[in-house]
């Protein structure tokens, strides 16, 4: 191909591709990652009563969970966790757990099973979703 047709070629196409993303129709979208926050760690929190950790103003809750520790120098009890709730509150703007399993001393210690302490960890929007059409 000749280079002055090479150059043709590549201006034409140059304005086809900036006439489609500049018409009055094309849609711009600007979707912000999502944020995943931590709560602090809720001394005794796996008690079967529910905890809720909400997101920061204005952002919707996408998905949670928690986790489950012992406190100092003891150990998770054997029983199995007992999930009472695990879900979004009823707004969608938080996480709310309750869950309950007991902590104990180790082994040769004294002392009596506890509740265990419970961390709910959440992933949050980073703002509105924006949407427009550019004109």
């Amino acid at each position: 191909m000749p280079r002055k047709t090479r150059i043709a070629v590549t201006l034409v196409t140059g304005v086809v591709v900036l006439a489609a993303t500049s018409g009055s129709a094309a849609a711009t979208t600007s979707i912000l990652a999502p944020q995943s926050v931590t709560g602090p760690t809720l001394r005794g929190g796996a008690d079967g009563k529910p905890h809720e950790l909400l997101c920061p103003p204005d952002e919707s809750v996408y998905g949670g969970g928690f986790s489950i520790t012992p406190g100092e120098n003891r150990r998770l009890d054997r029983h199995p966790t007992d999930v009472l709730e695990n879900r979004p509150n009823d707004d969608a703007t938080g996480w709310i757990v309750a869950v309950r399993k007991d902590d104990c001393p180790p082994e040769g210690q004294k002392g009596e099973p506890r509740p265990a302490d419970l961390t709910i960890r959440i992933v949050c929007t980073d703002g509105e979703n924006n949407t427009s059409l550019g004109g």
